[in-house]
């Protein structure tokens, strides 16, 4: 509502009912994890060893002013969270044991590493879990059957050729309801610079919130983008055609929901291969890059190296069909004829409409040391994220109304917690990853959000 008048309608209706349900599972104490609550996003700094804490970003508390609605109904605060877990393939921890020469040879192997893989997710009971590197036969064998018993409901998608890994998307049915699943392949036979076989998974989803036994509340749609983008650092023009193609996806599960009068709120997780602030991370949370010229890796600053790939308009041919906003065109015979610029344009930049952020900073509160999301013999970096999107346009009432009996959001998502990162330096104190207490090469990355969702009763 605007300022302008708030004060006379607020004063004319009844105040609503608020109520909160907190959907997450996660426990107090696991080891060395646990909440740590503090004030308007006010971080205390945290002495320890080799500790991996929960913290709240957000004080849950102070929540935006609802929005005015016909009377009667009800506004719920839903609070949920979201756990992206790099895993670790066997068979690639197998294949490249040169990475792993500083670990104990007993939590390399899989029935250490599974038992600890397992226990992390029981613990957390994330509401939503989004794994990569999940190798095929151990996701039949040992996760989908322990998920499914504690009331998940999983997609999975193998990589295409063949590694046997790939990503898994789970969520708790008691708090989501399905609405759509996109299996997204990366590998297009036809266009040269799409020859590798990573791939991502989209499910549409919709909060369910019961209160007491007589409302039953539906929330706004929330898509769920879940990927492992190309690992190889000399190929950056691959993994940005990657997540080209991941956001147009994703763009359009948004536009459908849109076309239905409803906004889609977005998580984004995944292992991206690409360190905060280069240009694959600028183009997801900026929305636009500018790439004439410019060198580009994920992993490492090409920018001194006078030989080097560099990107140049067109980036990839317009049989790919997506633009340089990051959407699908429509397909048009006359344009397909320049292999070359069609649904391109000469802005030699890339953008995105979808309004995206990191709930990590990336720096350890205190210490401002850099936090680590994976580490080996050769590296310790941040490469895996949980992006989303903390803004919905300000029709998103308007749009409610229209739609009888329908549950709306009356803002979008609200990052208020996530499990805190640690540094290179604390990570090799504890003999480096993986080791006997963290089971993978990379740390897993848990956030709780709010999300506000008004119902008609």
């Amino acid at each position: 509502h605007h300022k302008g008048n708030s004060n006379s309608l607020a004063a004319q209706r009844p105040q609503p009912m608020v109520a909160e349900v907190n959907c997450c599972g996660s426990k107090s104490s696991q080891k060395v994890r646990y909440w740590h609550h503090t004030q308007q996003s006010a971080c205390l700094q945290v002495h320890f060893s080799s500790a991996h804490f929960l913290i709240d970003i957000e004080d849950s508390s102070a929540a935006d002013t609802p929005a005015l609605v016909p009377f009667p109904f009800t506004m719920t605060k839903m609070n949920f969270t979201v756990m992206s877990y790099n895993i670790l393939s066997q068979d690639l921890l197998e294949a490249n044991q040169d990475l792993y020469t500083h670990c104990p040879l007993e939590v390399l192997e899989w029935s250490y590493r599974s038992r600890l893989l397992l226990e992390e997710i029981r613990n957390w009971v994330p509401d939503i879990l989004c794994l990569q590197e999940v190798q095929e036969n151990h996701f039949y064998q040992q996760f989908y059957p322990m998920l499914t018993q504690m009331g998940y409901n999983c997609v999975y998608k193998r990589r295409t050729g063949t590694k046997t890994d790939g990503c898994a998307t789970c969520y708790r049915s008691s708090c989501f309801a399905e609405l759509s699943i996109i299996e997204v392949e990366y590998f297009r036979p036809e266009i040269e610079l799409l020859d590798r076989h990573n791939v991502a998974i989209i499910v549409l989803l919709r909060p369910i919130v019961v209160q007491g036994s007589k409302i039953k509340a539906q929330g706004p749609p929330l898509c769920v983008a879940n990927t492992h983008l190309l690992f190889n650092p000399r190929r950056g023009d691959i993994k940005l055609a990657q997540l080209a193609i991941l956001l147009a996806e994703m763009d359009k599960v948004v536009q459908s929901c849109k076309r239905k009068g409803e906004d889609c709120n977005i998580i984004l997780c995944g292992d991206f291969n690409s360190i905060p602030h280069t240009p694959l991370y600028q183009l997801i949370t900026k929305g636009e890059l500018y790439f004439q010229g410019l060198p580009i890796s994920g992993q490492e600053d090409l920018s001194y190296k006078s030989h080097v790939y560099r990107l140049y308009a067109p980036l990839w041919p317009n049989t790919l069909r997506i633009s340089d906003s990051c959407q699908y065109t429509s397909a048009n015979k006359d344009l397909e004829k320049d292999q070359n610029t069609a649904g391109l344009s000469e802005l030699h930049s890339l953008s995105h409409g979808l309004d995206l952020q990191s709930v990590y900073k990336h720096v350890l509160p205190g210490s401002g040391n850099a936090e680590v999301t994976t580490l080996h013999s050769q590296v310790g970096a941040t490469v895996d994220y949980i992006f989303f999107s903390p803004k919905l346009p300000s029709n998103t009432e308007e749009q409610g109304r229209n739609i009888p009996n329908a549950s709306f959001a009356s803002s979008g998502l609200k990052a208020i917690g996530c499990l805190s990162l640690l540094s290179e330096d604390v990570l090799w104190s504890v003999n480096g990853l993986p080791n006997h207490m963290f089971p993978s090469d990379h740390l897993s990355l848990l956030a709780k959000f709010q999300v506000n969702i008004i119902a008609r009763t």
